[in-house]
């Protein structure tokens, strides 16, 4: 198997897709992974499939070769060795880790704000895994990517608007850590999974590509944000894993937060800024400092019988 093959396919088909290229490729390469490849006369990859436990991360057709029946073969061929795997259940996309989040597509299950879709982007893939029984796993909630262009954002006003007096936003040091990862768990207490685990990264609390910024009150952490410089393309920023205190909530620090956050990626010279992997509700927080929705996806999930 060949990770850079397999790599340079992934990005040239999924273009808009920003996560950084070591991980992509770490994620592709992984040892427990099953790939299933298929090659056309010339050698070139027609069809491939990436397997890991029971998610399908990764699941390709060539154009001129769809409508075939190869992608239905290589979808049985996924099952299959997901029951060898000893699940009775298949995930599309996201796992333990993800080259997506989910099937790309412009379908939506609840209503949302702040939209502007990739114009390449349609229906094609999430259709044909749900005639195959797949259902979109997360209800009526969305998951969706956001981007905004930084080119002629103003910094200092997306700062600066809907501050609170009693608020202020600062980066993070080392000594914050234990207190940031409190928030985070105080925050994501009603959730399957806290973000607090992202938040652990010692090198994240002084200067890298990835720092974290908080919103302190009252001499202590409300909320917590990760901003990252360039770590999945030049000149492009990243905001995410947004926690504010439960104690906090609704108050406006959240959009404090990311608004600092995208005016400090601006400052720094980053000409582009997303957030990935995101979800419903969040899409006016965001939204209100300037992000739009750029994708959606299908969760797809099936049980095999």
């Amino acid at each position: 198997m060949n990770t850079e093959e397999i790599y340079t396919l992934f990005k040239t088909n999924f273009p808009y897709v920003h996560r950084e290229p070591d991980t992509i490729r770490a994620i592709i390469g992984d040892s427990e992974n099953t790939w299933i490849i298929r090659r056309g006369p010339d050698d070139r990859i027609i069809s491939c499939a990436i397997i890991h436990r029971n998610t399908i991360l990764f699941l390709f057709v060539e154009q001129a070769f769809r409508k075939q029946g190869i992608g239905t073969r290589l979808l049985e061929e996924c099952e299959t060795q997901i029951r060898k795997n000893g699940f009775d259940s298949v995930s599309l996309g996201a796992g333990s880790d993800y080259l997506l989040p989910g099937v790309p597509c412009i379908k939506k299950y609840t209503e949302s704000v702040h939209e502007n879709l990739l114009p390449e982007l349609n229906n094609e893939a999430a259709d044909f895994f749900e005639k195959r029984g797949y259902v979109h796993s997360w209800g009526k909630c969305n998951c969706f990517d956001m981007c905004m262009s930084l080119t002629n954002a103003d910094p200092d006003a997306a700062a600066g608007e809907g501050r609170a007096d009693d608020v202020r936003c600062r980066w993070a040091v080392p000594e914050d850590l234990e207190k940031v990862i409190s928030c985070a768990d105080d925050a994501c207490q009603y959730q399957e999974e806290s973000f607090s685990r992202y938040y652990k990264n010692p090198a994240f609390y002084g200067p890298g590509k990835s720092r974290v910024l908080v919103a302190e009150k009252d001499g202590k952490i409300a909320g917590c944000l990760i901003v990252s410089f360039e770590t999945e393309g030049e000149g492009m920023g990243s905001v995410g894993c947004t926690c504010v205190s439960s104690k906090e909530t609704h108050k406006g620090i959240g959009t404090l937060l990311v608004r600092t956050g995208t005016s400090l990626l601006k400052t720094h010279g980053m000409s582009e800024a997303c957030l990935s992997y995101t979800y419903s509700g969040l899409d006016k927080m965001y939204g209100a400092a300037g992000y739009e929705i750029t994708t959606y996806y299908f969760m797809g999930k099936k049980v095999l019988r």
